[in-house]
């Protein structure tokens, strides 16, 4: 890395500071603080939600994904044919009834304090081990590019994340995610077009090339539980992720319920698609860039060269920013993986602090006289969130020294278990009415065992090979709704304690 290239990275650091600085200033209420008083624009607010469930380790591990395993992960988007009459019909209708900060409270209404109190905990459990493992995989590619030590780089960006998401609140979350995502859209174009350049092709050479490998076969559907990626099952998996992180994560939802109606909500669930579809797509043709260019620069057989590539598949993408692109292009494409952690994490410590704040800290009667007097509590909460955020990550980077999984399984392995039977919790809650207390956890929980069992499947069951992770959502989904309503006969019937208001 260059002067210029560190140059880069610093002029975004001092914006990032800047946008803090600025929005600190504008949090009088907690109302302000976690939703914008309701008032957040409908493409900024899904502008938001890609740039925030689009962390680095999505960054990294999706040209790595293309380059190792080929083209069966990327038909997943065809999901989104399913996922937007859903989340538009469904859950945006539901949410957008909710006058709440955490979506939890719904729970408390619904079914008890308790549902509440489970769902709000997997929560905040999930995604602090989210924000661990995304300033993990950003310090991991920032120190393939510079050489420094990524404990050091660890503390830069969650130190510099947790201020400015702690003092500016939801609206330095929402207007950094604007830039970091122009930023990280723009780091990713660098490369495809750097290679076209450089070797003078074009994405139909690169795909001449990658298709003579087996990697770019898609197997429609399998009966083997093993089989890595189907299109049927990433299709089927991706769908029900979708639709339980809209509904039931509050890192989504609060975008949403930041919005002034419905009709916005829906719009920003077209934004967030839309731009999903867009970034996979260009990051999925970074992978094949760097397949053709490195299989250009060897002399090796096809298949000689897939199988020693596939091997540092996740590390090619920093090693070529650090080794390969010229000066200014380097700290471009570094800004970007590192927006892309930022703006995961800061949306991370603002949701999680909201559900501490509303789930749990309102149960206390000195936090309820000392709410709309200051932020304080809010501002603390933040920063202790962002601290166990940077010694989680810390921990992960020792772990992975000893560990033979991708980032892909890291991710997906780790992060997904409560995904489905959290996503479940809500769909109960709307469509099963006789569906009680008992019953909806009892649901849960066989859920989160089923996803468990599903996710570390080579470890813990006497399996030859491990049940691939696009089953974990689909049947842990399916598995809670299904124990939870056949426990309904013989547990209480459930009744809303409070009416939800109409839909204006």
């Amino acid at each position: 890395m260059t002067k210029f290239d560190l140059a880069v990275v610093l002029a975004y650091f001092a914006g990032m500071f800047a946008i803090g600085i600025h929005f600190s200033r504008r949090q009088e209420s907690s109302d302000a603080y976690f939703l914008v008083n309701r008032r957040v624009p409908w493409f900024l607010a899904g502008i938001s939600v890609i740039a925030t469930l689009l962390s680095t380790a999505s960054y990294l591990a999706t040209p790595g994904e293309m380059i190792r395993y080929g083209l069966p992960f990327f038909t997943a988007s065809l999901c989104y044919v399913f996922v937007i009459p859903t989340v538009n019909r469904v859950i945006i209708p539901f949410l957008m009834r909710l006058r709440v900060t955490s979506i939890y409270e719904y729970l408390e209404q619904r079914f008890s304090a308790t549902t509440r109190s489970i769902a709000a905990l997997t929560f905040v459990t999930a995604r602090l081990i989210w924000i661990g493992l995304i300033i993990y995989t950003a310090a991991f590619a920032a120190s393939a590019m510079t050489g420094l030590s990524m404990p050091a780089i660890i503390l830069c960006i969650g130190i510099l994340t947790t201020f400015y998401a702690s003092i500016g609140g939801m609206s330095a979350v929402l207007w950094s995610d604007l830039a970091q995502f122009v930023i990280l859209f723009g780091g990713a174009l660098v490369i495809p077009i750097y290679v076209a350049w450089e070797t003078q092709t074009g994405p139909a050479d690169w795909w001449k090339v990658f298709s003579q490998t087996e990697r770019a076969n898609i197997p429609i559907f399998s009966l083997d539980p093993t089989m890595r990626i189907t299109l049927v099952g990433i299709v089927l998996d991706v769908f029900i992720w979708n639709i339980c992180t809209h509904g039931a994560d509050q890192v989504a939802a609060q975008r949403y319920l930041s919005t002034p109606s419905a009709a916005a909500a829906r719009r920003s669930v077209w934004v967030y698609s839309l731009s999903d579809v867009a970034l996979n797509v260009l990051l999925m043709t970074c992978g094949l860039s760097l397949f053709y260019y490195y299989f250009h620069q060897s002399s090796l057989p096809i298949g000689q060269f897939q199988a020693d590539i596939a091997a540092k598949a996740d590390s090619l993408l920093p090693d070529f920013v650090a080794s390969v692109l010229p000066s200014g292009a380097s700290g471009l494409m570094l800004a970007g993986m590192l927006a892309a952690a930022m703006s995961s994490l800061s949306s991370g410590i603002n949701s999680i602090t909201a559900v501490i704040s509303s789930d749990f800290l309102t149960r206390l009667a000195a936090f309820r006289k000392q709410q709309g007097k200051n932020l304080l509590v809010e501002l603390t909460v933040a920063g202790v969130v962002g601290a166990l955020g940077i010694l989680l990550a810390l921990w992960i980077t020792g772990f992975m020294k000893s560990s033979d999984w991708n980032l892909v399984d890291l991710m997906i392995r780790t992060t997904q278990i409560f995904v489905a039977p959290l996503g479940a919790l809500f769909f109960i809650g709307i469509l099963l009415p006789r569906v009680g207390a008992s019953a909806v956890i009892t649901g849960f929980w066989a859920g989160v065992v089923v996803a468990v069992l599903i996710s570390f499947s080579g470890e813990l069951l006497p399996l030859s090979r491990s049940i691939s992770f696009m089953w974990i959502q689909p049947v842990s989904f399916v598995v809670c709704i299904t124990v939870a309503y056949l426990v309904s006969f013989i547990a209480p019937r459930g009744q809303p304690i409070i009416a939800i208001p109409p839909l204006k």
